[in-house]
């Protein structure tokens, strides 16, 4: 027992003294130690020089992945998680590849557009428009993209209760910011002809002294030598015009244009067209309201003839597959055609009181015709024009049917719609009835007037006030285009 306490403490003993023994290596002190095993062995596995001198070895030996598995343990790591102190690892700047960029082609060079064609138009002059319709017309065919030029031409002479003359009338239509032009023309120097020339629309207008009240050859009576006087004149200045006749009678006053210009070898059928405009647009407003619907899409074509009891609007056609009772549509066939008369009877001073109205449907018709002039495709319309002879579509020779117009003039004329009701049917027996007497009457008086010229070989007195006002100096004339 006693020898085994020596012999413990003499171990001890002996390893304090070699722990603390410093050995010179090369010049270099060395200090080792030793790895502690459960064993009580000591070994020493590496000697590891102080802090201020560099290990020669790890210089000499290659890095390789066993090499930094080592230096991990050596330096206090672990291979199998969490190590002992934060290591941060600096973060790899990857440098950015710079990938060339392609060959740009040269830019294309652009061609220069050419210049467009001058955008089409047309000419349209106005005969009549000292009127008060005729100066809302032109308020509207002004502000038209394809017109062009617009000519109003004065009819009458201005007296004390017109207050405004037609060059104050185009003098205030130069300030609207269009590109359509505006010229007066005054029938007190006799420039009809200057009015006429190159036209490619004539809109005839009725003078504003007649009234709807009077009787139908009263009417004719004082508007046939003026359209026979504008008849003449384009026969002779713009003899391929298309020609508008709202002057009324309009069924006694297409047959008188058509007659005259037959005469003079000018005649083309499909340039000549009476406005049935109005009384269609009147229709197709009262057929909208009977059935609570957008006027746009509501349309009441007019057969027969222009007014009164010639005239038949066909409510039946108004909406597809809908059909007025007979006592509906007898009312608004009555009411249509009594409304220029109802008008003209309204309270006031002015004896047509619908200018606004029909101003708006006769430019519509104007505009239609332009644009069908100029190519391009426009819905039908219903116009009073001369059947074809080789058609069998009435009795009458003249009649208000749809027509299709194209950039020749009206390029077909449709029959009379079929599947009508048994009012309509009756009221068109009488309606052609009407219409054929009124024909009958222009072509008498035609046939007269052709007949007195022939005889006496000088005009009719009751054409004398169409000539130009007789002046004793040229100064007179100018004043009066300047005022």
């Amino acid at each position: 027992m006693f020898s085994s306490v020596v012999n413990s403490g003499a171990k001890e003993l002996w390893s304090g003294v070699v722990a603390s023994s410093k050995l010179l290596f090369n010049g270099v002190a060395i200090q080792r130690r030793y790895a502690k095993k459960n064993d009580g062995c000591r070994r020493a596995h590496a000697d590891i020089p102080e802090e201020p001198y560099p290990c020669e070895r790890r210089k000499k030996k290659k890095p390789g992945i066993l090499h930094r598995i080592k230096l991990k343990i050596v330096e206090g790591g672990t291979n199998f998680g969490t190590p002992f102190r934060n290591i941060k690892c600096e973060e790899k700047v990857c440098k950015e590849v710079v990938v060339p960029e392609p060959k740009a082609l040269p830019a294309p060079v652009k061609p220069i557009p050419p210049m467009p064609p001058p955008r089409p138009s047309v000419q349209v002059s106005i005969l009549g428009a000292d009127t008060s319709l005729g100066h809302y017309i032109a308020l509207l065919l002004k502000q038209c993209s394809c017109i062009k030029k617009l000519r109003l031409y004065e009819a009458n002479e201005p007296n004390e209760s017109c207050n405004r003359n037609i060059f104050q009338v185009v003098e205030d239509l130069r300030h609207i910011n269009t590109n359509c032009f505006v010229e007066a023309f005054s029938c007190t120097c006799n420039e009809l002809e200057r009015c006429l020339q190159n036209s490619d629309i004539v809109l005839m207008l009725e003078n504003g002294y007649l009234s709807q009240d009077m009787p139908m050859e009263t009417r004719f009576a004082y508007s046939a030598p003026l359209v026979k006087r504008y008849t003449d004149v384009i026969a002779n200045e713009c003899p391929k015009a298309f020609i508008i006749v709202c002057a009324t009678p309009v069924d006694c006053m297409v047959p008188l244009v058509s007659e005259t210009l037959k005469e003079t070898g000018w005649y083309d059928p499909r340039k000549v067209l009476g406005s049935v405009a109005v009384p269609e647009m009147r229709a197709t407003t009262l057929a909208a309201r009977a059935l609570s619907l957008e006027p746009s899409y509501v349309r009441v074509p007019c057969v027969g003839g222009t007014e009164g009891n010639a005239l038949v609007p066909l409510f039946s056609k108004a909406v597809q597959y809908f059909n007025f009772s007979e006592s509906n549509t007898l009312m608004m066939t009555k009411t249509v055609r009594e409304a220029p008369s109802a008008i003209a009877r309204s309270d006031g001073e002015c004896k047509k009181a619908a200018e606004l109205s029909e101003a708006h449907a006769l430019a519509n018709l104007v505009t239609k015709v332009a644009w069908a002039l100029l190519c391009k495709d426009v819905p039908r319309v219903s116009g009073f024009v001369e059947t074809d002879a080789r058609q069998v579509i009435s009795p009458a020779r003249y009649l208000s049917i749809d027509v299709h117009l194209n950039q020749e003039g009206i390029s077909d004329k449709f029959d009379i719609p079929g599947k009508m009701s048994d009012a309509e049917v009756e009221l068109l027996d009488e309606g052609f009835t009407v219409l054929t007497e009124h024909v009958k009457y222009a072509l008498d008086w035609y046939a007269h007037d052709r007949d007195m010229k022939l005889i006496s070989g000088e005009v009719l007195a009751k054409k004398d006030f169409h000539y130009a006002k007789k002046f004793t100096h040229v100064e007179d004339c100018l004043c009066q285009v300047a005022s």
